[in-house]
């Protein structure tokens, strides 16, 4: 597997450039914002995801290992191929991006081409869960409260709306993804 290209870029097309690397080409597919800063003859790094089927070897370059990260969890969803989910990454950033499933609207993400009601609401439902037990592990251990109420207002909830939610949490649950998805369940009421 191809995991990582550097080299220089050769070609350009509407959808993927071709790095030179060594004496050999390499077709790298990217999402708009990276093509759109791509310049032939620039010096470029890619973390790569290969893609390998019976008629083609597809290889998808991302510019940091969360890019590829969260491409991967887009591909754990059925329904969405490599093409969807770049299309889904050219839309916005990975932190705006994971607030729309993570808040619940798949409306959002049905502004991708491709991308259906029904797609949109699987891509919410499968991942949902999955960012916020993310979310929940980058924070630092503090006060369980704080941690939530900070959790909720990076996903783009006001803290006048989650002040009383916090309050109303089992206070003997420890497990800070357990209370976030609590609080999330009465925000949603």
């Amino acid at each position: 597997m191809i995991a990582y290209l550097k080299g220089q870029i050769l070609e350009k097309t509407s959808k993927s450039i071709i790095i030179l690397v060594g004496e050999i080409g390499y077709e790298v597919f990217l999402n708009t914002k990276n093509l759109e800063k791509a310049s032939l003859g620039e010096q470029v790094e890619f973390y790569i995801y290969s893609n390998i089927k019976e008629d083609a070897f597809d290889l998808y370059g991302f510019k940091t290992l969360r890019d590829l990260d969260f491409f991967k969890k887009l591909l754990s969803v059925s329904g969405v191929g490599p093409k969807s989910a770049l299309n889904i990454l050219s839309l916005a950033e990975v932190d705006d991006l994971k607030r729309a499933i993570t808040s619940g609207d798949p409306s959002f993400l049905q502004q991708v081409s491709g991308i259906g009601k029904k797609t949109a609401e699987r891509l919410v439902v499968e991942l949902k869960e999955k960012f916020i037990n993310d979310l929940s592990q980058e924070m630092p251990m503090m006060d369980s409260d704080k941690q939530v109420m900070e959790a909720l207002m990076s996903l783009g909830y006001k803290a006048s709306e989650i002040k009383d939610i916090t309050k109303s949490l089992d206070q003997d649950e420890k497990d800070l993804a357990t209370r976030i998805k609590a609080a999330l369940r009465l925000l949603h009421k």
